[in-house]
């Protein structure tokens, strides 16, 4: 089952305090302040540093390793870490998700566009692994992936797969789910 958020103007600020009550969209989009213009680099980073803020591993680590696919294509940004709004830090390093042994060295993994049957294996070694995994292009998001991002001109939007996310053993907080509209299956 996939969930989908869009977050307008790039600011995912809607992320940062969830409530029942509020849509992806609208929330989202009352999130934009007036005027901010924000790089799509930087907009992706900060979606992905909020869903990071919002996950719990099973055994808690003082940094989140994220380690960030060498063929991301806004990977720069993310390459940077940082602290999250939590205060945990995040350090990432380059990997090459398909050479890689991942499960180990991760807490998080960013990966590019790959084809389906590639992601299908890499996530298939991933399954049942603490390893919180975020891609680039995967809209259907129905490929191993946690959570797809949909990155387009003026905004970021993700799906979620919460068969994966139940499967790897994180909890995500439910106001992240609450926040998406639940995607229907075409008739």
């Amino acid at each position: 089952m996939a969930v989908l958020l869009a977050v307008a103007g790039g600011l995912p600020l809607a992320l940062a305090a969830p409530t029942p009550a509020a849509s992806g969209a609208a929330a989202a989009s009352a999130a934009s302040a007036p005027g901010a213009q924000v790089s799509r680099p930087e907009a992706v980073a900060r979606v992905v540093m909020s869903l990071l803020s919002y996950a719990r591993w099973p055994a808690e680590r003082e940094t989140l390793r994220l380690c960030v696919d060498t063929s991301a294509h806004y990977a720069g940004k993310l390459m940077e870490g940082g602290p999250l709004s939590t205060g945990r830090l995040v350090e990432a390093r380059p990997v090459d998700a398909l050479a890689d042994a991942l499960a180990p060295e991760c807490d998080a993994l960013y990966i590019g566009a790959m084809t389906d049957a590639l992601r299908k294996k890499l996530t298939t070694e991933l399954v049942g692994k603490p390893v919180l995994v975020i891609t680039e292009q995967d809209f259907e998001c129905e490929v191993g992936s946690m959570f797809c991002l949909n990155i387009r001109e003026n905004q970021v939007s993700f799906r979620i797969n919460l068969d994966a996310i139940a499967r790897s053993g994180i909890h995500v907080h439910p106001g992240v789910l609450q926040l998406g509209r639940r995607r229907t299956p075409a008739l």
